[in-house]
């Protein structure tokens, strides 16, 4: 009973301190979580420091710590050398105890802190200021490739998996294209530091059929008589959000441009003087340009059935040059004689070493037979170093027959043959290749090839083909970062 009587004190100080530690274990815990969820919630506001503080506090008070209350702070702070990482560190100064503080000890301080950062999309079809076909140019280099964007009522197996509002069949009664995107195409032009005089520019903005798709000009059509498409052109100022591309003024609101109106409604066949075959400024700004992803946007209005094809580009009167990509997905046209096409797709950030990068084509490689040629077209996967890629998964949403490959087979090398003896073998179909990044992957971001994949077409034949392109990186593109 002694020996008992001895030991309960220390047993029950011990006992206490379990009970505390416990405590603060769950206390760091809460703390830790509140700082990653207001991490996530306000790193999308990059660079934009004082909403992203805003609403990492907002996110902070929802789990209970309020900056201020109780002398419980909560710091945001972008992290340096980049613009897309934001560290929220969340401090409690006066955590109590069950038994410490009967012993005569103090509150304690406890703090944590998360990290967000967010992935922009993947910039695709060029590293360049141009987008597509630049007939200025010399012909060898010429990318005879074309910017596409079809009528609401052309049917969407013709290659615009978007914009074009059928299925099996064009001009439909009601749009029963599943995935059916009004908004049509959105293009990313970035002015980095020192850009001057910059001029955004659009070939061929109007819609003149040519009818024929063997490669004449830019190869617009209109598929039936019936109704009539308009293409609508906006371009939009940068702003503070660049994750977020859904609040940039129009240009046409903010007087950005000196010249240039920012946005046209273009009628089908309207002043073809003025726009067919012809650069033509949408928006032109003299003197230094403020740094910042800039938008234009595509998009069809009306109830016709046709394709408008175009090109883009951007000149700057400075050594530096703005650069204009597609935004998350794009929709081309190419009118490629026998031979080989290498264009640029999508451009990979070393930052995702490790990740897997999957590319979406729809309705890809059409090839039609012409005298001497037997109409058969391969489409590989080049990497950065300009080999072909050595293997890749290979995904579709067809069945296994009419020579495709067995759906969810490795592909070695990555590379797809897509048309044989003038017959499509995807016509209508999505085409996913996976390709996982080496744990060593390395480039340079912002030269060329860089960090550029591309894509080869092997044609033995006349390609004129509609293809929608897309690219991302698998994974959640707002993340936390480990620390």
């Amino acid at each position: 009973m002694v020996m008992f009587a001895l030991l309960l004190v220390p047993l029950l100080l011990m006992a206490g301190l379990a009970v505390d530690v416990g405590g603060w274990y769950n206390r760091t815990s809460d703390i830790q979580k509140a700082a990653d969820s207001a991490a996530l919630a306000g790193v999308v506001w990059l660079p934009d420091a004082a909403r992203a503080t805003q609403y990492s506090r907002e996110a902070a008070a929802r789990n209970g710590f309020v900056h201020g209350a109780d002398g419980i702070t909560v710091v945001a702070q972008p992290v340096p050398g980049t613009t897309r990482q934001l560290r929220v560190t969340i401090t409690d100064p006066r955590v109590g105890s069950f038994f410490f503080e009967s012993l005569g000890g103090r509150e304690i301080s406890l703090a944590r802190s998360g990290t967000g950062e967010y992935v922009l999309p993947v910039p695709l079809g060029s590293p360049e200021n141009r987008f597509g076909t630049d007939m200025s140019l010399p012909a060898a280099q010429r990318a005879n490739l074309w910017g596409n964007i079809h009528g609401p009522k052309t049917d969407n197996i013709n290659g615009d998996a978007y914009a074009a509002g059928c299925r099996s069949g064009h001009n439909c009664a009601i749009n029963n294209n599943p995935i059916h995107r009004p908004q049509g195409y959105l293009y990313a032009i970035d002015v980095g530091p020192g850009v001057a005089n910059m001029d955004v520019q659009v070939y061929d903005a109007g819609l003149y059929d040519r009818g024929s798709d063997e490669s004449v000009e830019t190869g617009d059509r209109v598929y039936t008589s019936s109704g009539s498409t308009s293409t609508v052109w906006t371009m939009y100022q940068a702003d503070a959000t660049e994750l977020d591309v859904s609040d940039n003024p129009p240009v046409a609101s903010t007087g950005f441009c000196q010249s240039g109106a920012g946005q046209w409604t273009l009628g089908q066949g309207i002043s073809p003087a003025t726009y067919r075959n012809r650069w033509q400024s949408i928006c032109a700004r003299s003197g230094t340009v403020p740094e910042g992803r800039y938008l234009l946007r595509v998009q069809t209005t009306g109830n016709g059935s046709a394709a408008n094809r175009y090109a883009l580009r951007v000149l700057a009167s400075s050594a530096a040059k703005p650069r204009i990509a597609g935004y998350g997905d794009m929709s081309m046209y190419n009118n490629v004689a026998a031979g080989s096409a290498t264009f640029y797709l999508a451009e990979v950030d070393p930052v995702h070493r490790g990740k897997t990068l999957e590319l979406r084509l729809y309705d890809p490689g059409e090839v039609n037979r012409i005298a001497g040629t037997t109409g058969n077209g391969t489409l590989q996967v080049i990497g950065p170093d300009g080999t072909v890629v050595p293997s890749c998964i290979g995904v579709h949403n067809g069945s296994n027959s009419g020579g495709r490959f067995n759906s969810g087979s490795t592909l070695s090398p990555c590379q797809v043959q897509t048309a044989s003896g003038g017959s499509a073998r995807y016509n209508g179909l999505w085409l996913t290749l996976q390709l996982p990044l080496a744990d060593d992957y390395s480039c340079t971001m912002g030269t060329i090839p860089g960090c550029w994949w591309r894509i080869r077409y092997d044609i033995n034949g006349q390609g004129n083909d509609t293809t929608t392109w897309a690219a991302q990186i698998v994974g959640d593109p707002v993340h936390l970062i480990e620390e």
